[in-house]
């Protein structure tokens, strides 16, 4: 029996003005399934460009023909599935797998041929021609209008479209308002915060409201890109080109850049004071703004830090205090105490590590040797190929199939090849950064400079939370596999070699349940690595911890670094 979906598309771009409105599409197709005698399981709509891979609907729907759960598909057009190579490449390889049978549309049905999927490969190559010309249309046009002195897009806060002319103006409501916010730069005697505390509160400026966005007040970041704009002064830049606008000024150019040297953002680099280990990483938990810190001075001089939400969300009042750092550290501290593992335990995982990639890279050697014969072997065909083309034994479009065929498998083949000689090294170094990190984090951080500690703090956590002065703190991965497994053993393990180092590990020879445990979290780490060894480099141990990791494994704490 036929697992026949229904999917209708219509993106809400240009490229799809004409075309009837998603309940429509569904109303013709159910029509016509019913004329046709078409039994429809499902029913499919998204509200997204078909012009770039990525559309989530239509992956799932990939996902439905791939585990057999889909044969059949309607639509109203091919277009509708696909605008781009990949997408319709992928629709002709499910064909030619024999997972999708057949693509119904009003017009006609595509069936698993050598014609139909021909003519399914010219519809879409059609479409995808159809983007790109109607994108080089709009370029030419956005340029034309460039070139008229009107800047593509939406114009900034001040201006509006004027919808008969299509010329920008000024907006009657907020441009005079913008206008006192700049005066009040120019006087020198406000900061652009306090600028638009009073924009807010005195002036009542509100952001333009659109169908899904807007109406509220200016965010603190937005009034630093209008002081540096220079569309105020009557420039724009476009496609990396400058061009001076038909649209009013709204002040001169001297007083744009009287703003800049006020901003510090003319000739001189605005210098950094004081830097924070913790700032940037954590958020808060009432209003989720992040956390920054500042230095504060006591009566006797003593110097403190303090960590306070920033309260850049004035939609939301937060009522968050302030935490001295050093308490914030006590608890990341405690954090990396509950953390660590024993050196025993340490290095008897890393033995395993070892000895588990030892066996794995035999077994990949053997791989790697057959997929060497394989290459030669294609480049000895495509010799041979070359041979029959010459002879007149092949015409070029054959010729042409059979190359592409042996150079896609060439390339596959180099890929892994190269792959397996550089990551099975790179999982090895980071399984055993990740033990040794648990084994030696808290000495480290205890020691180590602001940089090291925030680099322990951003490679352990991920969510990083304060709320009421506490600080929660979730582990990453495989950092998260180490806990969990540590805090299910017991406090005291008799040993740590369960079987000797010259015999191969299996299930026979590990002699306790204890052990089970600790062997099943040391390949749960290594598969953890091996699964994401394309993104490694996001991964590893950041390059700040490397040398006084290895530094702290054989000694106490580090000459030359300081407690601080």
């Amino acid at each position: 029996m036929s697992h026949i979906a229904i999917y209708a598309r219509k993106s809400t771009e240009s490229e799809d003005r004409q075309i009837l409105s998603i309940e429509s599409q569904v109303k013709e197709l159910r029509d016509f399934a019913k004329n046709q005698n078409l039994i429809i399981e499902r029913v499919f709509t998204e509200s997204k460009s078909a012009k770039a891979p990525g559309r989530p609907i239509f992956s799932e729907i990939l996902g439905h023909v791939q585990k057999g759960k889909l044969d059949e598909i309607l639509c109203w057009k091919l277009d509708r599935l696909a605008r781009n190579p990949v997408d319709g490449g992928a629709l002709i390889w499910a064909m030619e797998e024999k997972k999708l049978m057949n693509i119904h549309t009003p017009q006609r049905t595509f069936v698993n041929t050598g014609n139909d999927k021909f003519w399914m490969q010219l519809e879409f190559g059609m479409a995808k021609k159809y983007i790109d010309d109607l994108s080089d249309n709009v370029k030419r046009g956005q340029r034309a209008r460039a070139n008229l002195g009107w800047c593509p897009g939406l114009p900034p806060l001040g201006y509006v479209i004027e919808k008969s002319s299509k010329a920008i103006v000024r907006d009657a409501e907020r441009f005079p308002l913008l206008r006192k916010m700049w005066d009040l730069m120019l006087t020198g005697r406000y900061s652009p915060r306090a600028i638009v505390t009073i924009a807010t509160n005195q002036l009542g400026l509100r952001t333009r409201l659109f169908k899904r966005m807007g109406g509220g007040p200016v965010a603190y970041s937005a009034i630093y890109k209008m002081f540096s704009n220079p569309y105020y002064y009557g420039v724009f830049r476009y496609g990396g080109q400058e061009y001076r606008g038909a649209h009013p000024a709204m002040v001169t150019k001297s007083e744009f850049d009287r703003v800049q040297e006020l901003l510090g953002l003319k000739d001189r680099p605005r210098p950094r004071l004081y830097s924070f280990p913790y700032t940037g990483l954590i958020k808060c938990g009432e209003c989720g703004a992040s956390i920054t810190a500042e230095h504060k001075i006591n009566r006797q001089g003593h110097k403190y830090i303090y960590y306070h939400c920033s309260k850049r969300k004035r939609a939301v009042h937060c009522s968050q205090k302030v935490i001295e750092g050093k308490a914030l550290e006590k608890q990341i501290v405690t954090f990396l105490d509950s953390i660590t593992i024993s050196r025993e335990f340490k290095d008897w995982a890393v033995r395993i590590i070892k000895r588990m990639h030892s066996e794995e890279c035999e077994k990949s050697e053997a791989r790697i040797s057959a997929l060497r014969k394989r290459s030669d072997a294609c480049k000895k065909e495509m010799s041979e190929l070359l041979n029959m083309k010459l002879r007149g034994l092949l015409d070029d479009a054959e010729y042409a199939v059979k190359k592409n065929e042996l150079l896609n498998e060439l390339t596959t083949t180099k890929e892994y090849i190269d792959d397996s000689d550089n990551r099975y090294e790179q999982v090895l170094q980071c399984c055993e950064d990740a033990f040794d990190f648990t084994s030696m984090a808290k000495r480290v951080f205890e020691f180590g400079s602001h940089d090291q500690r925030r680099a322990i703090l951003g490679y352990v956590g991920s969510n990083l939370v304060l709320m009421n002065g506490n600080l929660r703190i979730e582990a990453k991965k495989p950092i998260d596999f180490i806990i969990k497994a540590t805090r299910s053993l017991p406090s005291k393990i008799d040993r740590f070699e369960p079987v000797k180092l010259g015999e191969s590990y299996n299930q026979k020879q590990r002699p306790h349940a204890v052990f089970d445990k600790i062997w099943g979290l040391v390949d749960e780490v290594r598969t953890f690595y091996m699964e994401n060894r394309l993104n490694l480099d996001s991964l590893k141990l950041p390059d700040v911890l490397q040398t006084i990791m290895m530094a702290t494994a054989n000694q106490g704490p580090v000459e030359g670094i300081q407690a601080e």
